[in-house]
């Protein structure tokens, strides 16, 4: 009887690591946005990250992107930081209890959105929840000024888990920093 040949045994090992940071936002956020700005101020420090754009309506709840949103963040290692852009806390806010144990959450938030004017008092009641809810679940947020930081503090948000980060340079240094003290 004859033994087959032996071959080899084939490890994977990736010729580039894959990225270790996740962002989670709206696919339509205008370059103009902060998350937009801050990303790019941190892809110019050269950190490398995978891109996960939720489609539908934000900072509006849409079906579509809470599917995308759950799927998106069940596929993520364990231990990841994933950043999260404040528009698309309202289709998150259903998948971060489920994961906030998992993952490491650190949103970049720009303003509130209960305090939206175009809001009814219902309404703003209701997002004043979804986003106070939201925010109870995440490591870190991080805002551009200090007058966000008040709103934030104001839905029970402690200032030891408040960044301020400006959209540039310094801002994409605090912000790294957040991400490795997640």
């Amino acid at each position: 009887m004859t033994t087959p040949p032996s071959t080899p045994e084939r490890t994977a090992t990736p010729i580039i690591d894959p990225p270790a940071l996740h962002v989670v936002m709206p696919a339509g956020l205008p370059a103009t946005a902060y998350s937009a700005r801050m990303i790019e101020a941190l892809r110019r420090t050269g950190t490398g990250m995978t891109v996960h754009a939720l489609p539908g309506p934000h900072p509006g709840v849409d079906p579509s992107a809470i599917l995308a949103a759950d799927v998106a963040l069940s596929r993520m290692p364990d231990g990841a930081p994933v950043l999260l852009d404040g528009n698309a806390l309202f289709n998150l806010a259903a998948s971060l209890p489920a994961e906030d144990r998992r993952l490491r959450f650190i949103v970049l938030l720009e303003r509130v959105r209960w305090t939206d004017p175009a809001l009814t008092p219902e309404e703003a009641a209701v997002h004043r929840n979804l986003e106070q809810g939201a925010l109870a679940l995440v490591r870190r947020v991080v805002v551009p000024d200090d007058a966000v930081a008040a709103e934030v503090q104001a839905l029970g948000v402690r200032p030891e888990r408040l960044v301020r980060a400006a959209d540039d340079d310094a801002g994409a240094r605090a912000l790294a920093d957040a991400l490795t003290a997640a």
